[in-house]
């Protein structure tokens, strides 16, 4: 996604209109709109909104744009498109700041979806703007054009929309399809690949696999259980983290799995928000740094713990000093989610091994009994003892965070902090703090200091490579201590149906998936992500090679336990995928795996099945039954496109 130069519609123009980004719109997406022009061309005003495509939008020389360019006229809704948003966007201070070299710079966030109004002469209008319906952003600029006469000239940049619903974007689910599980962050990767894997040569009819975005932890636990037939993890079932083990009340038998590694990620601390430009418009953060242990002080007491380290913080990142650590206005300011996942292991893991002296509670009387106690390294941020209470916001969904930070005013400075990872990170624009490593050096995740970090990572019991937050530098490029490696765990048993009966269909997807992410599917990874090594590469053909090979110990359903994991899917999860900005929600029972069907027939036909795992008592088998019948209305909602992102975990959380 780049920069263009936006057409004028009907007339040539001494001034430059630059639109950034313009192609690949997810719902909330902000665009950034600059205005450049020279002395004897003044820029008095100008106009931004997401209108109807193929329209020749007129010139004005009124106070106002020609008609056609009117809220609520025949052309451009009255209300914005999405909740994410905005119905429309003015300039600030155009006059004086489009003559500089940076011209004059103003965002307007896009909405994807339908809208309806009726227009000035009540006649009812439509507009939708997504991957099958470009739209317009009509940008209208008031200034002395080239014959010196003030007038309005419209200028138009058509908008293109990413596909977020890669099931149907692949024509529907392929036949035999797999379901997967994953953590949020996860979520790009199975749309892009989803949708580039059905479209290349020879592929199957249909998408290969779904996702049920339900957590790290919760993910691993579906699989343990036999509900999804692959899971994507990067600690996968190492005892330290504990993920996928159930509880006492609940334990579960890790699956036998191959590891298939599929990318390089990293967890980062990101700051979003910005500071005022030159212009007097928001600008984001750039080249933020901060030692470890002022990283270890930030997420150890939280904002109200740090004053001692503000000085030196705001030496070393002036724009911080400009606005102030963190926005005032920001329900988030330092935030998390509260899901068990990789990224809290692993930036609690390096404060833990580098800095056990300050990752410990503030010993101050804010903390209770809880205060001086040290820390450790942990999975969830929620679940933490001692507490992170009054210390870490938690969000539950990347649409929380996303949302949070765009309704922030052009006019409200102050960072806006998370613990996330990289790939989250970039697809909400949020600045990656450089963070020193072992050697002092600070460092950011880049292709270069991640593939770095790969090099002198230690392998695991089960054949993972495993963060070395000490490693040193390689031919002098210094390595992002927190980069990680992503992992498709499938299993070494066969995928069988409820009855032991072979999915061949199945298992032949599943291969072809696995084998399609780590070769050709390495080209579409999301922003981010970076290709796995080459060795890595031959460690992936290695463990494929493992998938579905082991003899399968199966008992028919009536007599098999629910943690053994012998099954294959019982309720095929929902091509759900997460549009930022969208609301997110949990509907599940505690205990039982929840996700909406590809199909709502395949949802009523496995009722019985779904009941029979989701609960163990007559009371509980209540709760699961009404948790179908609220999952069909779910699925309805799906398939006709009145819902846009479900998150489901366990506990029945909604946020």
């Amino acid at each position: 996604m780049g920069s263009k130069r936006a057409e004028a519609s009907n007339i040539s123009t001494p001034w430059t209109v630059s639109v950034t980004p313009f192609e690949n719109i997810s719902d909330g997406t902000r665009i950034r709109i600059n205005l450049r022009t020279d002395n004897a061309h003044p820029i008095s005003s100008a106009k931004a909104q997401v209108c109807r495509s193929g329209v020749n939008y007129g010139t004005s020389t009124s106070f106002v744009p020609n008609e056609d360019f009117r809220i609520g006229g025949a052309n451009c809704p009255s209300i914005p498109i999405s909740t994410s948003g905005d119905l429309a966007a003015q300039a600030s201070n155009t006059y004086t700041n489009a003559v500089r070299p940076e011209g004059d710079t103003f965002t307007i966030a896009a909405g994807v979806g339908t809208v309806t109004w009726n227009d000035t002469n009540g006649a009812a209008q439509s507009l939708t703007c997504d991957a099958q319906n470009p739209c317009d952003l009509v940008i209208q600029v008031r200034g002395i054009g080239s014959d010196n006469v003030l007038r309005w000239i419209p200028f138009t940049q058509t908008l293109t929309y990413r596909i977020d619903d890669p099931i149907a974007g692949c024509g529907g689910p392929a036949a035999g399809l797999v379901s997967s599980a994953s953590s949020e962050r996860n979520t790009r990767l199975w749309v892009d690949l989803t949708l580039a894997q059905c479209k290349s040569p020879g592929a199957q009819a249909g998408a290969l696999s779904s996702a049920s975005f339900a957590g790290e932890g919760s993910a691993l636990e579906m699989y343990s259980r036999g509900d999804v037939d692959f899971v994507y993890s990067s600690v996968v079932y190492d005892s330290a983290p504990g993920l996928g083990r159930g509880d006492s009340s609940d334990p579960l038998t890790p699956r036998g799995s191959a590891l298939v590694p599929v990318a390089l990620n990293a967890t980062v601390l990101a700051v979003g928000n910005g500071y005022q430009g030159a212009n007097g418009d928001k600008v984001p953060y750039s080249d933020v740094k901060m030692t470890l242990d002022e990283v270890a002080a930030l997420l150890s007491g939280g904002p109200g713990q740090i004053d001692s380290y503000i000085p030196a913080i705001y030496a070393r990142n002036p724009q911080l000093q400009g606005t102030g650590m963190f926005s005032t206005s920001s329900s988030i300011q330092l935030g998390a989610v509260p899901d068990k996942e990789s990224t809290t292991w692993y930036s609690t893991g390096i404060l833990d091994a580098l800095r056990p002296n300050l990752w410990k509670v503030p010993d101050t009387g804010t903390f209770g009994p809880d205060a001086g106690r040290d820390r450790s390294a942990l999975t969830s941020f929620a679940l933490a003892d001692p507490s992170f209470q009054g210390v870490i916001n938690l969000f539950t969904g990347t649409s929380v965070l996303d949302k949070t930070i765009k309704t922030l005013s052009n006019g409200d400075f102050g960072g806006v902090w998370a613990v996330t990872d990289l790939a989250t990170a970039r697809s909400l624009g949020m600045t990656v703090v450089q963070i020193q490593n072992a050697s002092g050096a600070f460092v950011e995740p880049t292709q270069a200091s991640m593939l770095s970090a790969v090099s002198s990572m230690t392998t695991a019991t089960d054949g993972r490579l495993v963060p070395n937050y000490s490693a040193a530098a390689v031919q002098n490029v210094e390595p992002y201590p927190l980069t990680f490696v992503e992992y498709a765990v499938a299993p070494l048993k066969p995928l069988v149906d409820d009855k032991c009966i072979p999915r061949a269909t199945s298992q032949q997807l599943l291969k072809n998936w696995l084998t399609y992410v780590t070769h050709t599917g390495q080209q579409e990874l999301p922003d981010g992500m970076e290709a796995i090594t080459p060795a890595m590469v031959q460690t992936a053909e290695a463990q494929i090679a493992l998938v579905g090979t082991v003899e399968n110990s199966c008992v028919p359903d009536g007599s098999a336990t629910s943690s053994g994991g012998e099954f294959g899917t019982v309720l095929p999860p929902s091509a759900l995928t997460s549009r930022f900005g969208s609301s997110v929600a949990r509907v599940a029972p505690a205990g039982s795996t929840v996700a909406v069907d590809a199909q709502l027939a395949s949802v009523q036909a496995e009722m019985p099945e779904f009941v029979r795992r989701s609960v163990g008592t007559n009371v509980l088998a209540l709760i699961g039954l009404a948790a179908v019948l609220g999952l069909l209305t779910v699925s309805a909602m799906a398939t006709s496109g009145r819902l846009s992102l479900s998150r489901f975990g366990r506990g029945g959380r909604r946020s």
